[in-house]
């Protein structure tokens, strides 16, 4: 083997391992310290069918449930709720049955269905320090 193909072999055991160590170590962080409380923080949730929207911009801190009918007439209940899943701060997501986890700012869809979320403390502490300049 030429020392070309090892230092190539080298190099790509090398990142390989190097995308490992940085895609675990969010997770790895967050268990060295304490599980913090998401549960007290603001969020907005906005909720559209891709033909209307539900709920545009509404608070809540702890958990969020609401039902929708969708304009071919089928029923939609969803519930977030903040939580430390696996030593990240996601938001469960369940959607008639379907169970998934997203970003505390983040948005995805099923079917039909997107929701938003947008975490609020961060995003005042944004609008409040664009007006003190």
């Amino acid at each position: 083997m030429s020392i070309g193909t090892t230092k190539a072999i080298v190099i790509a055991v090398v990142a390989f391992w190097g995308g490992v160590v940085a895609s675990n170590l969010p997770s790895a962080i967050a268990a060295g310290s304490a599980e913090p409380d998401i549960s007290k923080r603001k969020f907005s949730v906005s909720v559209d069918e891709i033909k209307q929207n539900l709920v545009f911009g509404e608070e809540f801190s702890g958990s969020y449930t609401n039902s929708f009918i969708l304009s071919d007439g089928s029923k939609r209940e969803i519930e977030l709720t903040p939580m430390v899943h696996k030593g990240m701060q996601l938001v469960r997501l369940k959607d008639s049955g379907h169970l998934s986890y997203m970003g505390l700012n983040g948005t995805t869809t099923n079917g039909t269905l997107m929701v938003q979320l947008r975490e609020m403390d961060p995003a005042m502490e944004a609008v409040n320090s664009q007006r003190a300049n």
